[in-house]
């Protein structure tokens, strides 16, 4: 039975979120540094913020100083966190809260008015500088407890923080002695070195090792850092010689650990070696899960995010072939509708036994020479049966209409039928075509061309007349693959209905080729996309796209219904039509018409609408653009658009996109 009062699931959880921060600052509160001081706990205190998870952090940090310094140290560092809680609680609404520096100035700042009242009592020159250094330390800590506090994103994209945080666990762990000498927090040190170091860099393995023996000497008031330089010098051969196995890593860190201490002979030196000892043995037991775990999140975001890409692409992939190789039931058999219609009519008719024992092949004969007729015409008639049959059922009329009902209820039956087959079929191939979108989008590039053309884009458009805007819609942006894109697109009708289907498919177009995807692929997703909408909207668009390298100028022509594009080098008209329908009209199988091009220096490119000119009636556009002798896209694309509407009218929206080449290579312009 469920009790009325039995806590929620979600207060249980921050319930035991904030036991495990008061534990926490606990333990923080062990790591005795500069003679007496609890920095990182106090750090910890101005981290975990206001409300009850400040509070936790606070209790827990007072009763780790009460526990493990001596009571003036206790008092204060107790002071510095009641303070720091708060200040939490005082600015936690303020804009400079947020600020990085506010948190780290509002801790010395707090923590330094405290001490300063024991320090002008009796304070030597070493008091002072241990104050200073404790200050430091836990105003450096601060922003790093709040990172790691911040959730597992937080501290991925800042690891200093959360390593931070270790190392104040470990100075902690590392006070508690044995009676052998052992410490089991600097054996746990050994293992968190072996772990940071296994299958990273060089330099990032040697300062995390750095880091941590600095920490342990000063937990342990060691005078000449004897853990930080043999740590160091073990986590540098490790990272040299164990190439991500970690059996290579367990053999060579004692090994250096060895060389390191057996020639100092010291009681230290040989502790410090069975402590590396131990470590490496722990280290071989950490289950290879969560090595890969870890592997797996310091994987950096780019090839994590083509990594994810593939995956998505590849359950999408083994969708699309689990559709395909479904086996589809059987279409319905026609004789249904006899049986139906007998069912209804001939139960109780004295003829039954006759017609459907007795002469069962004569009737048989008879209902499969009318049903031809039926299918065709959609009802039956009389004289679509047998007269041998129609005058020898004396329930003629009745079975007729029964018939005709239950052919109505199979026809809508199979209609639905195919119209599920078709949707089906479509929805395949959805999946099939977003499995590549995704493949090339993870596998695309993201260096740019190492040299670039130069190049000017004109851009001239007229709505028709009586209209306030276009319906015809363009775009030219460059791509992280080194890719100049020239996009035109004309919507069906004119005005605002048509300039929205317009800009939407450039605006999809654009997103895909700047996330990497390859431009058939992209417009084909385009084309089922609208393919989907034109069932409900009748809608569908032109596409027209232009993609040349920015190295060379070559490229290639994407046309999905659109007019034709010009190449104009001096004299020389070249021109490109397209015969395809436009996208949403166009079969979904069906890739754009593709024709490969070169810009050469000294060149224009010039993409209309249908507004402007057609591929029945381009003569004066060719001729004007062989006789042309400017420089300027934008000049030629107006000039263009004012000779249109002396032979096309202005009864169509009109749009023209130019692209020049330039002979010298000066500083593009767009």
């Amino acid at each position: 039975m469920k009790l009325p009062f039995a806590p929620r699931r979600e207060t249980v959880g921050r319930a035991l979120v904030g036991v495990a921060r008061a534990l926490l600052a606990c333990l923080l509160a062990g790591a005795r540094l500069f003679g007496g001081y609890a920095p990182f706990a106090v750090g910890f205190v101005g981290g975990a913020g206001a409300g009850w998870m400040g509070l936790a952090a606070l209790v827990g940090a007072a009763s780790g100083a009460l526990a493990f310094l001596d009571f003036p140290h206790a008092l204060r560092a107790a002071a510095c966190c009641v303070l720091l809680f708060s200040a939490n609680n005082a600015f936690c609404e303020c804009r400079a809260y947020r600020k990085p520096w506010f948190l780290p100035a509002l801790t010395a700042a707090l923590c330094a008015s405290v001490e300063l009242v024991y320090l002008l009592r009796s304070g030597s020159a070493g008091d002072w500088a241990d104050c200073a250094l404790a200050v430091a330390l836990s105003a450096a800590f601060a922003p790093c407890a709040r990172l790691s506090l911040g959730g597992r994103e937080a501290r991925r994209e800042h690891p200093a923080a959360a390593l931070m945080l270790l190392l104040g666990v470990l100075t902690a762990l590392s006070v508690p002695q044995l009676a052998n000498g052992l410490a089991p927090g600097r054996i746990a040190a050994v293992l968190s070195l072996l772990l940071l170091v296994f299958e990273r860099e060089r330099a990032a393995g040697l300062g995390a090792a750095i880091c941590i023996g600095l920490c342990v000497d000063l937990a342990a008031s060691g005078a000449w850092f004897l853990h930080t330089a043999c740590y160091g010098f073990a986590a540098l051969l490790t990272s040299a010689f164990q190439r991500e196995s970690r059996v290579r890593a367990s053999v060579a860190f004692p090994l250096a650990a060895a060389l390191f201490t057996l020639p100092i002979g010291s009681d230290a030196a040989l502790v410090l070696l069975y402590e590396c000892l131990a470590g490496t043995l722990l280290f071989l037991l950490v289950p290879s899960q969560l090595l890969r775990r870890a592997r797996e999140e310091r994987t950096p975001p780019d090839d994590a995010l083509r990594r994810r890409l593939r995956e998505a692409a590849e359950g999408l992939r083994e969708l699309y072939d689990s559709i395909e190789r479904a086996e589809t039931p059987p279409e319905e058999n026609p004789a249904v509708v006899y049986d139906r219609a007998a069912e209804a009519v001939c139960r109780d008719c004295a003829l039954r036994e006759r017609c459907w024992v007795n002469e069962y092949n004569r009737t048989y004969t008879a209902l499969s020479d009318a049903t031809p007729a039926l299918l065709r015409n959609g009802e039956g008639r009389g004289a679509d049966f047998p007269a041998y049959f129609a005058d020898r059922c004396i329930r003629f009329p009745s079975f007729l209409s029964a018939v005709n009902v239950e052919l109505r209820a199979y026809l809508l039956r199979l209609q639905y039928r195919r119209r599920l087959d078709e949707a089906r079929s479509r929805s395949a191939g959805q999946y099939a075509r977003f499995s590549a979108l995704l493949t090339q989008a993870a596998e695309s590039g993201t260096a740019g061309a190492a040299a670039t053309i130069p190049y000017r884009v004109g851009l001239s458009q007229r709505p028709k007349r009586g209209e306030a805007v276009s319906g015809d819609s363009a775009a030219s942006f460059e791509t992280e693959a080194g890719l100049l894109c020239l996009l035109l697109s004309d919507g069906m009708g004119s005005g605002e209905a048509a300039r929205r289907e317009s800009a939407m498919a450039v605006r999809l177009i654009e997103r895909l080729l700047r996330a990497g995807v390859d431009a058939e692929p992209a417009l084909r997703v385009l084309n089922s996309a609208l393919n989907l909408r034109a069932e409900a909207s009748d809608s569908f668009t032109t596409i027209d796209l232009a993609a040349l390298s920015l190295r060379n100028g070559e490229g290639e022509l994407f046309k999905y219904g659109a007019a034709p594009t010009y190449i104009k080098r001096g004299a020389r008209v070249h021109r490109v039509c397209c015969s395809c329908l436009p996208a949403g009209l166009a079969s979904e199988e069906l890739p754009p018409e593709t024709t490969r091009v070169r810009l050469e220096a000294g060149s224009f490119l010039v993409m209309v609408t249908d507004g402007v000119a057609d591929a029945t009636d381009d003569g004066w556009l060719q001729a004007m653009l062989a006789d042309w002798e400017g420089t300027e896209p934008q000049q030629l694309a107006a000039a263009v658009l004012a000779e249109s509407a002396a032979h096309k009218g202005t009864e169509d929206d009109a749009l023209v996109l130019a692209l020049c080449r330039p002979m010298s290579e000066g500083a593009r312009e767009v």
